[in-house]
């Protein structure tokens, strides 16, 4: 990315807005600012920022409407088929990285997510409310809550309802607008006296899911999983393959990354790092010897092309390495409640 580009991805909104205004031109630019719904303090801000813009350049324009178009596409999406249609269809558009990213601004921008009274409440106030409510309606509200709130009201609920709600959450389908709509007036009327400014970015499915469980201590991720295990394995397998994920690698201290990397082969290291983040290859080269840094290095220069897919099997072998590690008890994953302390 250009440094011009990079320069328009941390524009302030307004700036964003004032660059798009340029861009459209007088003519549409004021049918914009006419039937937008803008308030007369907006389109005063608006016209001062347009009229101190100094010359904008292409790759900022460029920029600027292209994120855009990103955010009229998820919206898209998100009116034809919810939160969890609008993320799959962003996904195989652009990657699941720049669709969360895109997801995130989405519903910051326009608050377009139900339960808003919810996401604005303590989750202590949370789970005194929800604690009575049938696992489907539990499941519904975790889907709208960010990982770490939702994890504190999952980590109070008794553990029977606890396995109950993360099945649900984790095989839920799209739930109509008239039922969610129902739900959240219900708890509104309940919750009035408890709203707080607090923001929410996900929502349902096995990610969410994994979120939330990251989040959580981990013995309630334990208890969660072993009794999942015994009702849906293939279920309970697919999140513990999502719970750490090769570029998480990150996360761990270098003591148990050093451990790690005595137990992971060669080949494996040099391939899985063929498509990792400069984050990761720089934390994995710290916490070796210079000169087998070095090595890995040259033999990553050389490699040459390799299928994805290869790539992909090679961080998973890494990643069970890690996974049979911490159940030995010999390496710390940094988690929620009281696991979030490395000692």
């Amino acid at each position: 990315m250009s440094r011009a580009a990079g320069q328009a991805l941390r524009m302030p909104g307004l700036q964003k807005a004032a660059v798009l205004l340029i861009a459209l031109g007088p003519d549409l630019a004021a049918q914009v600012m006419k039937k937008g719904g803008f308030h007369e303090e907006d389109i005063e801000r608006l016209t001062y920022a347009v009229s101190n813009m100094e010359r904008v350049k292409v790759e900022v324009r460029d920029q600027v409407l292209d994120e855009f178009e990103e955010l009229r596409l998820a919206k898209r999406y998100l009116l034809q088929g919810g939160i969890k249609y609008a993320r799959e269809m962003l996904e195989k558009t652009v990657g699941p990285q720049k669709a969360q990213e895109i997801i995130k601004r989405l519903v910051s921008a326009a608050k377009i997510l139900p339960f808003g009274l919810l996401r604005r409440t303590e989750p202590r106030h949370l789970v005194n409310v929800l604690a009575d409510e049938h696992p489907q309606t539990l499941a519904l509200v975790l889907a709208y809550l960010e990982a770490e709130q939702a994890a504190v009201v999952l980590a109070e609920l008794p553990p029977e309802i606890r396995v109950e709600v993360v099945r649900r959450l984790a095989k839920m389908e799209p739930v109509s607008p008239e039922i969610t709509q129902e739900v959240e007036r219900v708890l509104e009327r309940r919750l009035a006296m408890y709203s707080r400014d607090q923001e929410i970015m996900r929502a349902g499915g096995v990610s969410t899911v994994v979120g939330i469980l990251n989040a959580s201590s981990r013995s309630v991720e334990k208890s969660v999983l072993e009794a999942l295990e015994a009702e849906d394995a293939l279920l309970a397998e697919e999140i513990r393959k999502r719970m750490f994920v090769f570029e998480d690698i990150v996360k761990l201290d270098d003591v148990s990354l050093q451990r790690v990397l005595r137990e992971v082969q060669g080949k494996d290291l040099a391939l899985a790092l063929k498509a990792a983040s400069d984050d990761v290859k720089d934390k994995i080269f710290k916490n070796m010897s210079q000169r087998a840094a070095q090595m890995l290095k040259e033999e990553l220069d050389y490699m040459g092309l390799v299928r994805l897919r290869d790539v992909e099997e090679a961080q998973q072998r890494v990643v069970r390495v890690v996974r049979k590690l911490e159940e030995a008890g010999e390496v710390i994953i940094a988690r929620g409640g009281e696991d979030a302390i490395l000692v």
